[in-house]
């Protein structure tokens, strides 16, 4: 996923829980971003050796480790942070590679193989047809938000 991110996680809490706070609202759509923070250390710090779903960031443990402990604190802010991260990894397992079992197993499987047609990495990603389960995800968030009224 390259855009949904946000969207999904819009969707998710107007379909789930439409009666959130804007706080809530606010901590699962950080959440939903936050696991790509890692692109900064991916590019600036690591040149790009190691695959940033390898980070910790990007493993499921930890946002399910937080959202434990911020049930146990009454902390809806984190429980939100972690729902939008754990989102996050669902999104990302349809075409990238997710360690769900860590740290017991480092067996990672993606739904869907995006192959690469073009010599930009990228480019066969925005040609594949999964770009357009984006699109339709952002379309979707668009025609809620606008419909709703609620601006978030």
């Amino acid at each position: 996923m390259f855009v949904a991110h946000l969207p999904a996680a819009y969707l998710a809490v107007r379909a789930i829980r439409p009666d959130a706070s804007r706080t809530v609202m606010a901590a699962i759509l950080a959440g939903s971003v936050l696991p790509d923070l890692d692109l900064l250390w991916f590019y600036l710090v690591d040149a790009r050796q190691h695959h940033h779903h390898d980070y910790l960031t990007h493993k499921p443990l930890v946002w399910a480790l937080l959202a434990l402990a911020g049930w146990a604190r009454g902390s809806a802010i984190a429980v939100g942070v972690a729902a939008g991260a754990l989102l996050h990894m669902m999104l990302d397992s349809i075409a990238g590679q997710i360690t769900w079992g860590w740290p017991f197993t480092t067996l990672a499987a993606t739904l869907v193989v995006v192959p690469a047609t073009r010599d930009w990495w990228l480019a066969s990603f925005l040609l594949h047809w999964t770009i357009a389960v984006e699109l339709m995800i952002c379309t979707a968030a668009s025609v809620v938000w606008f419909v709703s009224g609620k601006r978030i």
